[in-house]
């Protein structure tokens, strides 16, 4: 009975140490004598890379050396001071100035046909049977398109590639404006420049504007719905302004190809021998 009773207040006396010991406890954590500190573990971020305009044209070049060319399906909208437009386009590109677009009807045959390389533009009429041929220059297409752009620049417009390699490096600025980037390049022999903008995380071309000597912008291009293609990030639409001709024209693709093979003969435009010839020069 004894033995019993000191077993008893044993247990009692080691149930009253542990409720004095967590007593003690909770007075520590809530005193300021014996505060708690918690202890974070430092997470260390990566380091961006730097960004400077030299690490900026790397990146361009290396964007546009990956593509070699293109060819795909796209919807174009095209508004003007006396018109608006919607087409179906096929669009081969190869290069820098091998151009192949055909405007589609609703059955998906074509309606009007170009070609181009970097010395002449043909553009033929299926329905009237006449083809226009000149100079590949912005004034001749926009004889006959009303879109005052060179084949080069259509098909930098069309690919997402940009032009900087005649510009001098000592002539381009990079700043950061609302966490974009913005390179500004000065046109060689020129009063003209470009601001062509990135998003900051993997900086892909969001923006480019063109300012002539006076100041005031002359193109406005801007590109958006980046998606994944391959190892490419590419932007399935673009949207060109330019204030002084009035129009606005935005390019979605629907399909589109990167670097498949192409044969030579696509840019081959076969003419009807009765079709109607006209000059643009």
């Amino acid at each position: 009975m004894t033995t019993g009773i000191k077993q008893m207040r044993l247990g009692n006396n080691s149930i009253s140490s542990i409720v004095y010991l967590l007593l003690f406890i909770t007075y520590c954590l809530h005193s300021s004598g014996c505060s708690y500190k918690k202890i974070e573990k430092t997470i260390i971020q990566p380091e961006s890379p730097a960004v400077s305009v030299s690490s900026i044209i790397d990146l361009i070049s290396e964007r546009n050396n990956k593509i070699k060319n293109i060819r795909g399906i796209a919807s174009i909208n095209i508004i003007s001071n006396n018109s608006t437009q919607r087409v179906k386009v096929a669009i081969v590109i190869n290069g820098d100035s091998h151009i192949r677009l055909e405007s589609l009807n609703i059955t998906g045959q074509p309606l009007l046909i170009m070609v181009s390389d970097s010395n002449a533009v043909t553009i033929y009429n299926i329905n009237e049977n006449r083809f226009y041929k000149g100079d590949a220059s912005p004034e001749v297409l926009h004889k006959i398109t009303g879109i005052y752009l060179s084949p080069l620049e259509i098909a930098n417009l069309l690919t997402g590639r940009q032009s900087i390699e005649n510009n001098r490096t000592e002539d381009m600025h990079l700043t950061k404006e609302n966490s974009s980037y913005i390179l500004k390049t000065q046109l060689s022999g020129s009063k003209s420049y470009d601001e062509i903008r990135f998003e900051p995380t993997n900086l892909s071309t969001t923006a480019i504007k063109r300012y002539d000597d006076t100041g005031k912008v002359v193109k406005f291009i801007t590109f958006s719905d980046y998606r994944k293609l391959g190892e490419y990030l590419f932007p399935f639409k673009r949207q060109i302004l330019l204030p002084p001709r009035g129009l606005l024209m935005t390019v979605e693709y629907t399909d589109i190809e990167i670097n498949t093979e192409m044969e030579e003969s696509v840019f081959n435009l076969t003419i009807p021998e009765d079709a109607e010839a006209i000059n643009l020069n």
